[in-house]
Parts: C-alpha cells; structure tokens; sequence
C-alpha cells in the first residue's frame, strides 16, 4: 500500500521541487530509488506519447490564423 501512495505522490508532482518531494516521501516510504527511477521514466513515456506534436501544433496555428497568406 505504501508503494501506491508514493506512485500517487510522484505522478501529481509536476514541478522540480514537486518531484524532489515526492522522491523524498516515497524514499522515506520504503520505496528503492530504482523503482522510483523505473516509475518516473515509465511516467514521462506515457506523459510524453500522449502530448500533442508541438511542431506540427504551431504548423497547424500559423496555417489558420492566415488562411490568405498562400493565395
């Protein structure tokens, strides 16, 4: 139970300091560094897969705010 918490704690940390908390309490809640490093790299994969595509979001932007400029 006390490694769900600390998962819960890490993935709701969305600052530095956040996160370095968050390590903290799950460290102190028994959690080994390497789960807590297996965990946070597991998050950003899935944070980052599900993002939107920045350049192809700004691409899209520029096309509709000038929908002229390719006349």
């Amino acid at each position: 139970m006390t490694h769900e918490i600390a998962k819960l704690l890490l993935e709701h940390a969305e600052s530095f300091l956040e996160r370095s908390e968050a390590v903290k309490v799950a460290m102190s809640l028994g959690m080994p560094i390497h789960e807590i490093e297996a965990y946070l790299d597991w998050l950003d994969m899935v944070r980052n897969r599900s993002a939107p595509d920045e350049n192809s979001a700004s691409m899209d932007q520029g096309t509709e705010s000038n929908p002229d400029s390719f006349n």
